[in-house]
């Protein structure tokens, strides 16, 4: 371990959701998940979502057992239910990634703050894909959660001017990706650890936008130090908060490239893995 975060000054802890505090085929936080993030707020740390989701996508999670949330992998910040900051993407700049992803045999989706616009090709995918026995990732169960839920993903014709933060996508195979990185550099592209054969899922978001300068800009906003930052995560959308914060944590469940980069390693999701690191941590003691 690098770097040591049991020196107990007020802490800002930032969670990602799915595979770190919401176990795949769940929707909500386990009890232990809970009673953590209750005990050291108590003691008077700060406790953020900090998620590859969109806004709408965290209303189930979402509460007053939180100081805030940083979205769509850090196109959206929030901090004590006042928006403070959201990074769109240009008109243009979403119509070329939409061409790029079509000439390339690319399903995609584009994610504003309130609304998943997906393609009717994206949507019979996740209707018809046997996925059973090919295994898949945190944010790819992220994915077939929303085309579930018609407030959450609609059909792209739906499209107008909304604003876009960032485009999900899945590709049958690596090369689609490797033309689509030279056609689209402005753009940082995360490729999820792949569990499947058949499919490759990742996410793209503009340089100069992702969860670690979302961090920096929270707690700048709040008067705090980087030194006192803590972060959880599973997947490689999480790897720049897990660098930026002062004490990273991967999950168990977590992608081999997060854990490698990581300060520590706790357990994983379904085995209550927050509630167990931030007990080491030191979280649910009284501040001096």
């Amino acid at each position: 371990m690098e770097k040591e975060a049991n020196n107990m000054s007020r802490k800002m802890l930032f969670f990602d959701i799915d595979g770190t505090l919401v176990a795949e085929g769940t929707h909500y936080l386990p009890q232990s998940a809970v009673n953590a993030i209750r005990k050291a707020r108590e003691n008077g740390h700060l406790i953020f979502l900090c998620t590859g989701r969109n806004r709408v996508g965290i209303e189930s999670i979402m509460s007053d057992d939180f100081d805030g949330c940083i979205c769509s992998a850090g196109g959206y910040l929030e901090i004590k239910g006042e928006m403070i900051e959201t990074t769109y993407l240009d008109k243009e700049e979403v119509e070329q990634a939409r061409k790029v992803f079509e000439q390339n045999h690319i399903l995609y989706n584009l994610e504003s703050t309130y609304m998943t616009f997906a393609s009717e090709e994206l949507r019979h995918y996740f209707a018809h894909a046997l996925l059973g026995d090919e295994g898949t990732n945190s944010e790819f169960e992220r994915l077939k959660e929303q085309q579930k839920k018609e407030y959450h993903m609609v059909d792209i014709s739906k499209y107008q001017d909304q604003g876009i933060h960032k485009l999900c996508f899945i590709a049958f195979n690596r090369e689609d990706i490797e033309k689509t990185k030279i056609l689209l550099p402005n753009y940082h592209f995360i490729v999820h650890e792949m569990f499947s054969q058949h499919s490759i899922n990742g996410e793209i978001i503009k340089k100069g936008m992702d969860k670690g300068l979302a961090i920096k800009k929270v707690v700048e906003t709040l008067h705090m130090k980087m030194e006192d930052t803590i972060a959880f995560g599973d997947s490689m959308n999480d790897y720049e908060m897990l660098q930026v914060c002062n004490y990273g944590v991967a999950m168990k469940n977590a992608c081999q490239e997060l854990k490698a980069g990581a300060d520590n390693i706790c357990e994983s999701v379904e085995n209550d893995g927050v509630y167990y690191e931030m007990e080491r941590l030191g979280l649910f003691e009284c501040l001096d």
